[in-house]
C-alpha cells in the first residue's frame, strides 16, 4: 500500500509537470476564450445538464441492479441521493474513496442493507463501469484509426494498453471462479503483506479466506439478474456522460469528432484516477483543454468547453450531493 501511494504521488508529479508545460501555451487563448461566452448557444447548457441527469439515472439503475440480490429495500430516488451524497463526501473528506464507501454503508444501512451488501454492490458497479470505459476507449481508437488521426506510436500504445487490460480482467475473473486457486492466491498475499507491512497491521488468514468465500458466494447471487440490464445501464451512464462533454463543445459552436470525444473522455478519467486528490481536482480540470488541444481542437474552445463540462458533470453533482446528504440524514 505504501509503495502504491508513493507510485501515485510520483505519477501525479509527472502529470503536473506535463500539465504546466502544456498549459502555458493556452494562457494566450484566455482572452479569446472569454469572448466565446458572449456568442455561446446557451440552450446547449440546458441540454448538457439534462443529459447529465439522464446519465445519473442510468448510474442509479446500475446500483439498483447491483443491490437487487440483497434483502434491503430502497427507493430509486433515495438511492440516487445516496450516490450524489457519496460524490460530495469524497471531496469534503479526501480519503481515496474510503469516505464515500463509509457513507454508502451508513446510508444504505438505514434501508436494511448490511455493510457487505453495500461494499460488494459498489465493487460490482465499479467493475461494470471499468469494462464499459475500456470498450468505449477502444471504440474511440477504432474511429480515430479509420480517420487516420493517430500516429503509429499512439496506435502501439493503445493496442498494448488494450491487450494488457483485457488479460488482467480475464485472469482475475477466472481466478475468482476457481475457489482453490483463489484461496492459494489470498494465502500468498496475506503472507507477503504480513512479512512486509505486518508491523503496521497484520492480516489474519482465516478472516481473509472467510471474506473471499463470502465474495464468491455473492457472485452467485447475480445469476438471476440478466446481464443485459447491467450492460445497458452501464453503457447508458458512460455514453451519456460522453454526450455531456460533446454538448459542452456544442455550446461554443464546435462539433468534436466522435473518436476524439471517446478517447479524450477516457484520458480525462485516467488523469483523474492518477491524480492524488479525489476526482482529480484541479489536475483533471486543467488537463481537459490540454488533452483536446493535443487532438487539434482550438485552444479557446478547449478551455471554455472543459470548464463547462467540469461544472456540469462534476461540481454540480457534488453541490447537489451536499443537500442530498442533509436530506437523507434528517429524513432517515
Amino acid at each position: 500500500m505504501i509503495a502504491m501511494k508513493w507510485l501515485k504521488w510520483c505519477l501525479s508529479l509527472v502529470l503536473f509537470g506535463v500539465l504546466i508545460y502544456s498549459f502555458l501555451p493556452l494562457l494566450g487563448e484566455l482572452k479569446q476564450a472569454a469572448k466565446l461566452f458572449l456568442t455561446a448557444r446557451w440552450i446547449w447548457l440546458l441540454v448538457a445538464i439534462f443529459i447529465q441527469f439522464l446519465s445519473y439515472v442510468c448510474l442509479t439503475w446500475l446500483n439498483v441492479l447491483a443491490l437487487e440480490p440483497f434483502n434491503g429495500k430502497i427507493g430509486f430516488w433515495n438511492l440516487a441521493a445516496v450516490l450524489t451524497s457519496m460524490a460530495f463526501i469524497q471531496i469534503a473528506i479526501p480519503s481515496a474513496g474510503i469516505s464515500g464507501a463509509a457513507l454508502r454503508i451508513r446510508l444504505l444501512g438505514r434501508f436494511d442493507y448490511t455493510a457487505e451488501d453495500s461494499l460488494f454492490s459498489l465493487v460490482v458497479e465499479s467493475l461494470y463501469e471499468f469494462v464499459a470505459l475500456v470498450l468505449l476507449g477502444s471504440l474511440g481508437v477504432v474511429v480515430l484509426l479509420r480517420s487516420h488521426n493517430l500516429s503509429i506510436q499512439a496506435i502501439i500504445v493503445f493496442l498494448l494498453l488494450g491487450v494488457v487490460g483485457f488479460l488482467i480482467i480475464r485472469y482475475y475473473w477466472r481466478l475468482l471462479q476457481d475457489h482453490e486457486r483463489s484461496r492459494i492466491s489470498v494465502a500468498k498475499l496475506v503472507f507477503l503483506w504480513n512479512r512486509i507491512g505486518g508491523r503496521f497491521r497484520r492480516l489474519e488468514l482465516g478472516d481473509m479466506l472467510e471474506r473471499l468465500t463470502a465474495f464468491q458466494n455473492n457472485l452467485t447471487e447475480y445469476d438471476d439478474v440478466p446481464v443485459w440490464k447491467f450492460v445497458f445501464a452501464t453503457s447508458g451512464k458512460v455514453i451519456l456522460d460522453v454526450a455531456t462533454l460533446g454538448a459542452a463543445f456544442r455550446l461554443f459552436g464546435f462539433t468534436i469528432p466522435l473518436g476524439t470525444l471517446f478517447v479524450g473522455y477516457g484520458l480525462i478519467l485516467a488523469v483523474g484516477g492518477l491524480a492524488t486528490l479525489p476526482g482529480g481536482i484541479g489536475m483533471a480540470d486543467a488537463y481537459i483543454p490540454v488533452l483536446f488541444s493535443w487532438f487539434g481542437i482550438p485552444g479557446a474552445v478547449a478551455l471554455t468547453a472543459g470548464l463547462v463540462y467540469r461544472l456540469v458533470a462534476y461540481w454540480l453533482v457534488r453541490f447537489i450531493g451536499f443537500f442530498s446528504w442533509q436530506y437523507l440524514e434528517r429524513r432517515y
